[in-house]
């Protein structure tokens, strides 16, 4: 089992797990251990730059800004504001993003990847309900 799983694990895209967990309004880099090397805010912001340039297929010009104020909770990414979403990520994400358009760019790339086989496999049955009815 634990060789299927150190498997799996070399499989997955390692940073967008990482990117998912920073980028969790609640939990930031709060989940991270201080003495994991290369896991801080500083080396995660190039995972950052990295996918905003490959989706938005353009340079980053404010991504790093962003990304420090939600580093601060500064407004919108303070805790007041955050709290209002309860846990409705994806939503909070769609409402900071003309504050923060790189970051929140890159946000809802992220929270809106479908984490399960199963549910795109319910949208292809409903379609293929629609198209044949």
């Amino acid at each position: 089992m634990i060789d299927r799983l150190k498997t799996r694990w070399k499989s997955w895209e390692q940073p967008l797990l990482l990117l998912s967990w920073l980028l969790h309004p609640k939990y930031k880099m709060t989940k991270f251990k201080d003495n994991v090397p290369n896991l801080n805010h500083v080396y995660l912001s190039k995972w950052l730059i990295y996918y905003y340039e490959a989706w938005a297929k353009t340079k980053s010009r404010s991504i790093l800004c962003e990304f420090e104020s939600y580093r601060k909770g500064l407004y919108p990414f303070d805790e007041q504001t955050i709290n209002q979403f309860e846990n409705n990520i994806l939503s909070y994400w769609e409402w900071v993003f003309p504050l923060a358009k790189e970051l929140g760019y890159v946000a809802q790339q992220i929270f809106g990847i479908c984490v399960n086989v199963a549910s795109v496999e319910r949208l292809w049955s409903s379609m293929g309900f629609l198209h044949t009815k």
